[in-house]
């Protein structure tokens, strides 16, 4: 058991989540290039905002990701656009394997389930606003904890491509069942995010801030999407945490490329000291 919550607090430093990560981390290859950052950006994929996405055809999504000491994710999403409404839906699962008991030597699994699903829309012809609901199992051993969790998201642009805002409050809601006694209220979190587009530069730079309730300082989060040419698409980021000075905590990249009718990226993040993640998303639309 210490050995499993030692690796959920190292989860928890990497995305600034409690019990939940899944609901906060990176999960497509793009939202892990960006260190969970660029939440002005428009993205073809669910996206930490809601209000981001952006599709004129139905699509699917598998993401994967293997993390360090061998923690594991699988991902699926649907993307349906109707109208001028976007629904989405995604199930996705965090395994962190079978783990050892440092005390009395026995071993375990520990599993994260979240189910998530919502829409987006638009607002005035000018403002993107986007909400999602997702559920979430977390299971230590034979103990369980269960939320129910809200998330909204608004976008604009002052010009089109050029300038852009977005907005994120994530973890509204409520936990049900417990592990054990341990009962924690579950902390949201507020993101900013902000975008431009470079004059003579094929580029978007990004800056993103995320602040999270009862934790002192805030994640600064900056980074670059390059398109050197059609088909192919760079990014670049790093992030931080801000507390009496700046104290870089991931490096991350990654790039997009198509294959036929399928669209593959692939992503890093280096952890510093926690380790490196690897992600691939691959992506189909019809």
């Amino acid at each position: 058991m210490y050995k499993s919550l030692l690796i959920i607090c190292m989860l928890s430093i990497g995305w600034m989540q409690s019990l939940y990560p899944l609901n906060s981390m990176p999960i497509t290859g793009r939202d892990l290039s960006f260190s969970g950052g660029g939440g002005a950006i428009k993205s073809e994929h669910i996206s930490l905002n809601p209000a981001t996405i952006t599709a004129t055809q139905k699509g699917i999504n598998f993401h994967t990701q293997l993390l360090p000491t061998g923690i594991s994710l699988l991902s699926l999403h649907a993307i349906y656009p109707k109208n001028d409404i976007i629904y989405f839906a995604s199930v996705s699962n965090l395994n962190f394997g079978t783990l050892k008991d440092g005390i009395s030597n026995d071993s375990f699994s520990a599993n994260d389930l979240m189910i998530n699903g919502g829409l987006k829309g638009r607002l005035f012809q000018m403002i993107s606003v986007g909400t999602s609901v997702s559920y979430s199992l977390s299971q230590i051993e034979t103990t369980i904890a269960q939320s129910l969790l809200f998330s909204a998201g608004l976008r604009t642009e002052v010009t089109e491509n050029q300038i852009g805002f977005g907005l994120t409050l994530r973890n509204l809601g409520f936990q049900f069942d417990n592990f054990g006694d341990s009962k924690e209220d579950i902390p949201y979190q507020f993101q900013g995010s902000g975008f431009m587009k470079p004059k003579y530069l094929p580029a978007l730079i990004f800056t993103d801030i995320v602040m999270e309730e009862n934790l002192d300082g805030y994640t600064l989060i900056s980074g670059m999407e390059f398109y050197p040419r059609d088909g192919l698409t760079l990014r670049f980021s790093d992030s931080g945490l801000v507390h009496n000075g700046f104290e870089l905590s991931s490096l991350a990249f990654g790039f997009q490329f198509n294959v036929k009718n399928w669209t593959i990226e692939l992503a890093s993040r280096n952890l510093i000291s926690a380790g490196f993640i690897n992600g691939i998303t691959l992506s189909k639309q019809f």
